[in-house]
C-alpha cells in the first residue's frame, strides 16, 4: 500500500525594514509520495523594504521658502507731461474751430523747440453742451458748448521741461498735468538689483536651515514677482504754472529726482538633515 503523503507547515518569516517588526507567513508544503522528487517549498514573495527614515516623502518634501525685495534708484532723463486746451462758446462749431487754433499753435510751437511728431499724441479730444440751472428748479438752459483737447508730449531731456511748459501756456494751454519721469535704460540696473536680491534670498534660507537642525541640499526655483515701476510724482496744475510764468517772469522750474523702483524674488529650497 503506498504511503500517504504527510502535510507540514514551513514558516517564512520576512523583516519589515523601517518599521521594526517581523511578519509571519504560512506556506503549505506536501510531503513527496514515494519514489518523487521532494518539491521545492513555496514561499511568499518578498516584499522591497520601506523607506528609512530620512528617505521618507515628508522629509524629501521639505522646503524653505524665501521673499526678498530689493530697492534702487536711477537718475531720470526723460519725462512725460500733458496740455490741455480748453474753449467755450455760444456754439459747437465756434468752440470746436477755436480749440482747433490754439491746439495747433501749441503743437507748432512745441516742434520748433525741437519736439518730433513722434513725441506728440493726441490723448482725447470733447465737445459737450454747457447748460444753467436755475435755484428755482425749471428746466436747465443751454448757455453754450465747451470743447478740449489734450495731448501728451515726450520730452527727452529734463532741462527742457519746464521751457515747454512755459511755451505751451503762452500759445493757449489751458492746464497742464500727468507730468511723470523715467529713465531710458533700466535694464542693467534691474540685473545687479536681481543679483542681490537671490543672494539674500539664499542667506536668509541657509539662516533658517542650520536653526531647524539641516541644510540647504539644492535650488527648486526661482520666481521674479512683479514690482511696482517708478516713484508716482504728483500732478501740477496749469494755475501753478501760469503763476510761476508770469507773476515771477522766470522759467517753470522742474527738477526730475531720483525714480525709486525695486525687484522681488521668491526662492524655493530643498531641506536635507545634517
Amino acid at each position: 500500500m503506498p504511503r500517504r503523503g504527510l502535510a507540514s507547515i514551513v514558516l517564512v518569516l520576512t523583516a519589515a525594514v523601517g518599521c521594526q517588526s517581523l511578519a509571519a507567513r504560512p506556506t503549505i508544503a506536501q510531503s513527496p509520495a514515494a519514489g518523487t522528487a521532494a518539491p521545492a517549498p513555496v514561499q511568499a514573495p518578498a516584499q522591497s523594504p520601506a523607506q528609512s527614515p530620512a528617505q521618507s516623502p515628508a522629509l524629501a518634501a521639505a522646503r524653505i521658502v524665501t521673499t526678498v525685495t530689493e530697492e534702487f534708484e536711477l537718475s531720470p532723463d526723460r519725462a512725460m507731461l500733458s496740455l490741455a486746451v480748453e474753449t467755450h462758446a455760444k456754439t459747437a462749431s465756434a468752440a470746436g474751430s477755436e480749440n482747433a487754433r490754439i491746439q495747433t499753435a501749441v503743437l507748432d510751437t512745441l516742434r520748433k523747440l525741437g519736439i518730433a511728431s513722434a513725441q506728440l499724441r493726441t490723448l482725447g479730444f470733447s465737445l459737450n453742451p454747457e447748460y444753467e440751472y436755475p435755484r428755482d428748479g425749471t428746466r436747465p438752459r443751454l448757455v453754450g458748448y465747451k470743447a478740449q483737447n489734450t495731448i501728451q508730449v515726450e520730452v527727452r531731456t529734463l532741462s527742457a521741461v519746464g521751457s515747454m511748459i512755459d511755451a505751451g501756456l503762452a500759445k493757449g494751454a489751458t492746464s497742464v498735468g500727468s507730468l511723470r519721469f523715467f529713465a531710458s535704460s533700466t535694464e542693467e540696473a534691474v540685473r545687479d538689483a536681481l543679483r542681490r536680491a537671490v543672494a539674500k534670498a539664499r542667506v536668509d534660507a541657509d539662516a533658517i536651515a542650520e536653526a531647524a537642525g539641516g541644510r540647504i541640499a539644492g535650488v527648486v526655483e526661482i520666481t521674479v514677482l512683479p514690482a511696482a515701476g517708478g516713484r508716482p510724482v504728483p500732478e501740477l496744475t496749469a494755475m501753478a504754472f501760469a503763476r510761476s510764468a508770469q507773476a515771477m517772469d522766470v522759467a517753470t522750474p522742474v527738477e526730475g529726482g531720483s525714480l525709486r523702483m525695486s525687484v522681488s524674488v521668491e526662492a524655493k529650497f530643498s531641506f536635507a538633515a545634517r
